[in-house]
């Protein structure tokens, strides 16, 4: 049985109507016609979707809802690909009206008036980029607000844009696409049902405007073609839709990803190497997932919310408890902690089991050795060690405090996989409180790195390092008091970061008196370095005593032991670690003062008795930007792989369109003498600004027309006149006529790109 077609279906409704002229009222919507309304029906569908989603994922408490912002850019692209107005007028009239939008639309959770809200902003967004370009830290949501709704903004706008003016489905889908799909990956919680949504409407968008702009052409060209052509295309686009998507949902997902990823990593590395530490300025903003607190690059953000998590670490085979440590800071900012200038890195390998330090001098500075066989569990940039490192078993690279010997970070020569083995012989102090009490105070020069403190610090964290160490008269009983009053505060993983402009550790010990390792950490480091004690932050994990594995001398490390800890300098006993986090219990002073290290043994072979002078050890450089480059990025934590995700995908489009337009550009050319080139090249570029040649014309007859069209132009019909000789007669042009043609090319060229730029 026969099934009716659109045509008769709406053939006869229409015998129907009253009057033609009502029926053609009803099927135009002010300058939409219906073809287009539903057009912007799906359109709308597929950006609500994303919209929801991201509005679902509350990235952080000061993101505003995005819907008004969004639909002020699809409304604003929409006035810009109708209304007839040079294309820089249009772009520059959106620009501003969006930056207004957002600027207002940012500020909706910030209190004052819209003025206040507004200035409050811009003074934010300066204090970020200031932080930006010199190497600093900041916590400060607004500047990421700003970047998601601008962001909103402008994918609304271009996608209202180039469905609607350029009919180019593609530039309008993709940018949405990856919000989508950045927004799934890293926030937990999220459903695929948006994301088949927006496919749908995808593929229903791909055909539909490919089938608008060839109507269009078709138009132009007066050439008929059934009035509902549309219909039937987007009844049987629905139903191909939903057959890909279901194959697409039972499909197995299988292991390619993975390999695509480091297929897709090693294409786009010089692109994403510098804007690996973009985490740095956007520090407060995390999956919610749960991963990898402490990345171990050159930066260590003081963040606001953290979910401890992510899996397994590492297997770690060991006879003690204690901490593991992966990496020292040294230089505090009101934001964070950074790696200093003094710190270097070795450029070339540290051979392994050469010693890092002298076993003499471990033994002057009463410490006993720890060592740990350490069995990866997943990708791994650092090589841990329990306490100050002897010795690797494999090759590394080094990276050296200020003084000799003073090694803060020991990195492998390449990225370690799962399963990998190493062992590290460390130190740790055995010295005991007598010991500690009775250290110099005659601290060595290159300390004074550890005592420094930004410019502008509180005073008030000043006025209660005094006062919570009244009394003390040694080094030792000031950080011992200033530990115990820290671990009165609570710890606390979902408390907030620091306002803008406020110091994080006055924050802390102040304002919200709890938190984490990372600030209990900090505030000891600070507080001491104010009384003029040489004290640093180490990070790394802990051990704890249900991590071991039963009947074994295996610990399971996990996400879950991420730590903090400050190690203090003490002249002829070194680096100390103290507690200051109740979380855990404090360190345990243990050991007899002048005994023998038990378990020491400073005669084995690949001990040296000479400090270890880094300057004698080849070349070094500068550790802070090398650590960076040895980041591993997580799926679930890094807010610069969402901002390196979005750069990327703006370059890859703008290479990938830029290719296919010098393809086209080109194509079928190469060999053509150089009158039949710019014929061709006069042809297509006409061809983009509306200007259609008729088969029944010849070479001279469309050289006529296009002078009416650029009358502007001189010597238009020169083109034609060369390309007939060049073509049909085979002759060649003098250098006199191909400079007289290269002259005519370049005018018809710049004004067909004025006016094609002029019109789109």
């Amino acid at each position: 049985m026969r099934q009716a077609s659109w045509e008769e279906i709406f053939r006869q409704k229409s015998e129907e109507a009253p009057a033609p002229a009502r029926r053609q009222v009803s099927l135009r919507i002010s300058f939409f016609s219906w073809e287009e309304a539903v057009t912007l029906l799906i359109v709308f569908v597929a950006f609500l979707t994303v919209v929801r989603s991201i509005d679902s994922a509350d990235w952080v408490p000061e993101m505003p809802s995005l819907y008004e912002i969004g639909l002020l850019g699809l409304a604003v692209g929409l006035v810009t690909a109708r209304v007839r107005v040079p294309a820089f007028v249009g772009h520059v009239f959106a620009i501003a009206l969006g930056s207004l939008g957002v600027l207002y639309v940012s500020g909706t959770k910030l209190p004052g008036s819209v003025e206040e809200r507004s200035w409050e902003i811009l003074d934010r967004l300066a204090v970020w980029g200031d932080a930006l370009v010199s190497g600093g830290i900041s916590n400060d949501n607004i500047p990421f607000v700003v970047l998601v709704v601008s962001a909103t903004y402008l994918t609304a706008y271009l996608a209202a844009l180039s469905i609607f003016r350029w009919y180019n489905a593609w530039l309008g889908l993709v940018p949405g696409g990856l919000a989508l799909l950045t927004n799934i990956s890293y926030l937990p919680g999220q459903k695929s049902l948006p994301l088949l949504i927006y496919l749908f409407c995808a593929i229903l968008l791909v055909a539909r405007v490919n089938l608008l702009r060839n109507a269009r052409d078709w138009r132009r060209s007066h050439i008929r073609y059934p009035e509902y052509i549309s219909l039937s295309v987007l009844n049987v686009t629905v139903w191909v839709a939903i057959a890909l998507l279901a194959v697409a949902w039972v499909l197995p997902v299988g292991g390619g990803s993975g390999a695509f990823y480091s297929l897709w990593s090693g294409v786009t590395s010089p692109v994403a190497e510098p804007l690996r530490d973009l985490g740095r300025v956007f520090s407060a903003i995390d999956s919610k997932k749960g991963g990898t607190i402490h990345h171990f690059g050159s930066t260590l953000p003081l963040q606001g919310e953290i979910s401890l998590g992510g899996g397994d670490v590492m297997q770690v085979t060991t006879s003690e408890t204690g901490f593991l440590r992966a990496q020292v800071y040294d230089v505090y900012t009101a934001q964070g902690w950074k790696v200093g200038p003094s710190s270097q890195i070795t450029s070339t390998s540290w051979p392994a089991l050469q010693p890092l330090q002298s076993a003499q001098e471990a033994v002057r500075q009463l410490r006993r050795q720890v060592s740990i066989q350490v069995t990866t569990s997943k990708r791994s940039n650092v090589i841990v060690s329990a306490g100050q490192p002897l010795a690797v078993n494999i090759d590394s690279r080094v990276v050296f405090g200020p003084g000799p010997g003073d090694v803060t970070s020991v990195r492998p020569t390449r990225q370690l996989g799962e399963e990998e083995q190493y062992r590290v012989d460390s130190t740790v102090s055995n010295a005991s409180v007598n010991a500690l009490r009775s250290a110099s105070t005659a601290y060595p020069a290159w300390t004074q790195a550890y005592l420094q403190l930004p410019a502008n610090l509180p005073q008030s964290i000043v006025s209660k390092a005094r006062e919570v160490t009244v009394g003390a008269a040694t080094a030792y009983d000031k950080a011992a008091m200033i530990e115990q009053f820290l671990r009165t505060f609570a710890v606390d993983t979902k408390i907030q970061a620091a306002p803008p402009k406020q110091d994080s550790v006055e924050y802390f010990l102040f304002d919200a008196r709890r938190g984490y390792f990372d600030y209990h950490a900090s505030a000891m480091v600070v507080m001491l370095r104010t009384l003029g004690i040489p004290a640093r932050i180490a990070v790394g994990y802990v051990i704890h005593p249900e991590d071991r594995v039963p009947q074994t001398s295996v610990y399971e490390i996990d996400e879950g032991d991420a730590f903090a800890w400050p190690e203090v300098f003490f002249p002829g006993l070194g680096w100390v670690e103290f507690n200051p986090t109740p979380s855990e219990p404090p360190v345990i002073r243990a050991g007899l003062d002048g005994d023998f290290l038990p378990g020491f043994d400073p005669n084995q072979p690949f001990f040296d008795d000479a400090l270890i002078d880094p300057a004698g050890l080849g070349q070094t450089g500068p550790a802070g930007e090398a650590l960076d480059q040895l980041v591993i990025e997580e799926e679930s934590n890094t807010v610069s792989r969402v901002i390196m995700t979005i750069v990327l995908a703006v370059i890859a489009l703008t290479l990938a369109g830029g290719g296919i337009l010098r393809y086209s550009w080109t194509r079928g050319l190469a060999g053509m003498p150089y009158a039949v080139q710019v014929w061709e090249k006069t042809l297509r570029l006409a061809r983009w600004t509306s200007f259609k040649p008729l088969p029944q014309e010849t070479p001279r007859e469309i050289a006529a027309r296009l002078k009416g069209e650029l009358p502007e132009v001189d010597d238009l019909d020169y083109l034609g006149e060369t390309y007939v000789r060049s073509r049909y007669g085979a002759k060649a042009l003098s250098d006199e006529e191909r400079e007289r043609l290269e002259s005519v090319w370049r005018k018809v060229r710049n004004n067909l790109m004025q006016r094609l730029l002029r019109w789109r």
